[in-house]
């Protein structure tokens, strides 16, 4: 004892003998039945009584019984005393369970004569009056059943030394060193110089005021007096860590239950001490980092339980240098800047998976919940990290009724992932666009849905059917990051239509919505199906079946972005259109009618008139319309200076409008009249025409045209016959239709794909990928709108990679130009006064055909990796974009691996 710190704590000095004490500690793990545990040099033994011999008596002590380690027959009683030496003896033996599973696999007899073995050393140390034998097992006192992978063994050793006891008189004491009163009493004295009992007092009062407030959603663990003895005596170790450790891992074999116990607690201490969380009111088994290297491999190498580094790297913590877990994307997302309870609560269920035996592993979720929950994080707060982590999570069982536990295996979250990046993107795009068009126009609407146009051009500028115009944008030709202070350049020539564009930041949920549908889609509809268990066939049907709905939910809240004819108009162009969003909570209502939302948000602003609603003020709507100069209009023309008028209403029908026209004329501000008829305050109220025949004045100018008053009756004079006037003659021009190309044959490529420039980049990019082509080595842009190649003539001259050939065919006819054309191709420098030649030519112009090429020739191979790609798209639009067909020849890497 002259070695050891502190005996003193231990036993009194005046206990320990004054002479040579022979020891023998005999380790199982150590015992090598088929090599022999070397000894010194040239002696082996093979047994544990022929080790016990040589650390009792050296090598002459060996000599003694070698036959019997040799042969691993066990040595008799008097054989055993002789090792003594009349001197007081120690023998104590740990991990005797190990040693039997290796000597059965080399000796399997030798099993048989460990019985024998532990006879004759009990009566060997029972007959002598200074000898004394300790024995480790992994057995509970309470049953004296063992629980880890050696249990047959522990039970073998159990036997023995039961056989042993009814034969020798001599009484075994039998102790249990890790009792938990003693187990916290070793771990406190060796983790802690110090515990502040008064501190620990009030600390303990506060998570026992949480658990009271809580009853209801935390296990009945929490309300025990044992539990909060427990804390009381253990703090600052929370009741839970003790109980993961000894009713969990210690259940494996490889766990050494109070070493392992300091180890995993002595590295969780330390990374406390060094960053002193904010929540560690104590300490639980969340605080154990598993994102620590050295906890990290504690768990997977040393415990076995590298079969897990998978689960532990997807969902809890990734190592260094690798993308965040699912639990710490989760909190980076939901919880900056507060305690990452969804780390808390991965961590926990992984710790509580570290079991012997399926029975034995998992966690329930109002176990979690006190677990977890303390003076700083809510048991509320876990529930909902709770939920949010399971939703996501790769390796959760995802078995019915599972506790919750991680599996080696990946669950069904994953084997979906692993399908959605099988899906082309491709067909992505064309899914999408036929669910927008849908969502937004199918079936009776009260507007009329223009499908990503390519530009103003596209939109229609008449009253077809009376319905108002709705105008979706490509979610890949323009969306928006935030609400604009400015009005976009793209939508300023639209500033008389509903225009509905999409939240850059939303697109990608949308299309990974429906490239999720597509993967389910796909598994349901193959093989697959039925290589998955029969509750994950269920899911995966409900889950397609739900699908749809989510796609509706999350196009809606994708194109969130209003802008409409406004009085109130965003920055301070001539354009005025008002900004609006359409709510993300409210977007879920109805997930099969997009204009139900437009139409809603719409009334918000006060912008919709319906056939319920009450019209607009005659004296407001003349004053918004050419009525207050002109005096009169057509009851067509105001109708459609409705959809003119950015302070007026929007129409969804005529019925406001017609009472808007009997109001005023009630009101005698408003005489209506159609043909030789003539309506006015005090007549029966007319039945109002929407018509070119039909006309509204103002009372100034009725009275200025002695329509109103009435005149009296005149008598009716004989009709004059009208003298037919000229006819102006009027020549229209003919324009080569828009699929026409004067620029001569394209040049056979690899890919293409055509619609607003970056929706045809974004689109031909994807195609690039998708057929695994990795280089470009040219890339052509063909427009048929000069405003849209001019545009691209800015972005291509300040693009340095690449050799760039312009072509031109325009052709014009003016006043005073019957005829004139020009072709050209040639360097972008030598296009530079081309394109100024042309510019105002072609604004003077009465009729112009124009198609203008960029053939961009990469002096490097272009690569088509994503990076790259959006950097170019980036360029290519920065100054605007316009519909254009665009081309790509392959390519290949030079000089490159």
């Amino acid at each position: 004892m002259q070695d050891v710190a502190g005996a003193k704590e231990f036993i009194d000095p005046k206990l320990l003998p004054k002479g040579n004490v022979r020891v023998a500690a005999i380790d199982g793990e150590n015992a090598d039945p088929a090599n022999g545990l070397k000894l010194e040099k040239g002696l082996f033994a093979r047994s544990i009584w022929g080790e016990m011999a040589y650390r009792l008596a050296g090598r002459e002590g060996y000599e003694r019984i070698r036959k019997s380690d040799e042969t691993h027959v066990a040595p008799g009683t008097e054989t055993i005393v002789e090792l003594f030496g009349g001197e007081p003896t120690l023998i104590l033996i740990d991990e005797v369970s190990v040693y039997l599973r290796k000597v059965a696999q080399v000796y399997p007899d030798a099993v048989n004569q460990f019985p024998a073995f532990m006879q004759a050393l009990i009566k060997a140390v029972s007959s002598t009056p200074k000898a004394a034998l300790v024995c480790t097992l992994a057995v509970r006192a309470a049953d004296e059943e063992a629980r880890d992978a050696y249990k047959a063994e522990h039970q073998l050793a159990l036997a023995a030394f039961a056989e042993a006891e009814s034969i020798v008189s001599r009484k075994l004491l039998q102790l249990d060193p890790t009792e938990e009163d003693e187990t916290v009493d070793v771990l406190r004295r060796r983790l802690f110089e110090d515990v502040d009992i008064k501190g620990a007092t009030k600390v303990i009062e506060e998570y026992t005021d949480l658990w009271d407030r809580n009853k209801d959603s935390l296990a009945p663990d929490a309300f025990s007096p044992e539990t909060r003895d427990q804390f009381r005596k253990g703090y600052p170790l929370h009741p839970e860590t003790l109980n993961v450790m000894t009713e969990k891992m210690s259940s494996l074999s490889t766990f050494q239950r109070t070493r392992g116990m300091l180890r995993l607690l002595a590295r969780t201490v330390y990374c406390i001490w060094k960053d002193k969380p904010a929540d560690a009111y104590s300490i639980q088994p969340h605080h154990i980092d598993l994102g620590n290297p050295q906890i990290r491999a504690e768990i997977t190498t040393r415990l076995g339980q590298g079969a897990y580094t998978a689960a532990l790297g997807a969902d809890v913590a990734s190592v260094a240098g690798k993308d965040p877990s699912i639990a710490q994307r989760l909190d980076q997302t939901n919880n900056p800047g507060q305690p990452p309870v969804t780390s808390y609560v991965a961590r926990t269920i992984f710790l509580n998976t570290m079991a012997f035996g399926e029975s034995a592993q998992g966690i329930t979720p109002d176990h979690l919940r006190y677990s977890i929950c303390s003076p700083a994080v809510e048991p509320s707060f876990v529930e909902s990290a709770r939920k949010q982590f399971a939703a996501e999570s790769l390796f959760l069982d995802d078995r019915p009724g599972a506790p919750m536990r991680f599996r080696v295996e990946p669950n069904l979250t994953q084997v979906i992932n692993r399908e959605m990046r099988e899906v082309d993107p491709d067909e992505v795009r064309n899914v999408l666009n036929t669910r927008i068009k849908d969502l937004f126009g199918s079936g009776k609407s009260d507007f009329v849905l223009i499908p990503f146009p390519a530009g103003p051009y596209e939109i229609p500028d008449d009253i077809g059917d009376g319905r108002p115009y709705l105008v979706i944008l490509n979610y890949d030709a323009f969306a928006l990051s935030d609400t604009p202070a400015e009005l976009p350049q793209e939508l300023v020539r639209m500033a008389t239509k509903k225009v509905v564009v999409a939240d850059k930041r939303l697109c990608l949920d949308m299309k990974q919505s429906v490239r999720r549908r597509l993967a389910l889609e796909a598994i349901v509809n193959s093989t697959k199906i039925n290589e998955l268990a029969d509750y994950q066939q269920r899911k995966v049907r409900e889950e397609y079946e739900k699908s749809r709905s989510t796609v509706a939910i999350a196009t809606l809240q994708c194109y969130r972005h209003l802008f409409y004819p406004s009085n109130v108009p965003i920055g301070s162009g001539e354009a005025r259109l008002g900004h609006t969003t359409i709510e993300l909570q409210n977007a879920s209502d109805s997930p099969g009618n997009g204009q139900q939302h437009i139409k809603r948000a719409l009334r918000e602003q006060k912008k919709l008139l319906a056939s319920s609603d009450e019209p607009d003020a005659p004296s407001y709507v003349r004053d918004q319309t050419p009525l207050k100069t002109k005096g009169q209009i057509t009851t067509l023309e105001l109708r459609n200076e409705f959809r003119r008028a950015p302070n007026l209403s929007i129409l969804l029908d005529d019925d406001p409008l017609i009472r808007c026209i009997q109001l005023g004329i009630a009101h005698d501000l408003f005489i209506y009249r159609e043909g030789e008829l003539v309506w006015g305050k005090g007549d029966p109220s007319p039945a109002i025409q929407i018509s070119a025949n039909a006309f509204v004045h103002t009372l100034a100018n009725a009275k200025e045209l002695r329509l109103w008053p009435r005149p009296p009756k005149e008598e009716p004079k004989q009709p004059q016959p009208e003298e037919s006037g000229k006819e102006e003659n009027k020549r229209v021009a003919e324009t080569p239709g828009a699929g026409t190309s004067t620029l001569g044959p394209r040049s056979s490529t690899l890919l293409s794909a055509e619609g607003p420039l970056r929706q045809a980049l974004v689109e031909l990019f994807d195609k690039a990928r998708s057929q695994k082509v990795e280089y470009l080595k040219s890339i052509s842009m063909r427009f048929y709108e000069a405003k849209g190649a001019w545009n691209a003539h800015q972005a291509v001259a300040t693009y340095r990679d690449s050799e760039t050939i312009c072509q031109l065919s325009v052709g014009i006819e003016g006043d005073g130009i019957e005829s004139f054309e020009v072709q050209f191709s040639g360097t972008l420098t030598k296009a530079n006064s081309i394109k100024s030649f042309l510019e105002p030519q072609l604004r003077s112009a009465t009729n112009a055909t124009f198609e203008a090429s960029y053939t961009l020739a990469f002096v490097v191979p272009f690569s088509t990796v994503k990076e790259k790609t959006d950097g170019f798209i980036t360029a290519m639009t920065k100054y605007g974009g316009a519909e254009a067909y665009v081309e790509a020849a392959a390519g290949r890497a030079e000089g490159r691996g």
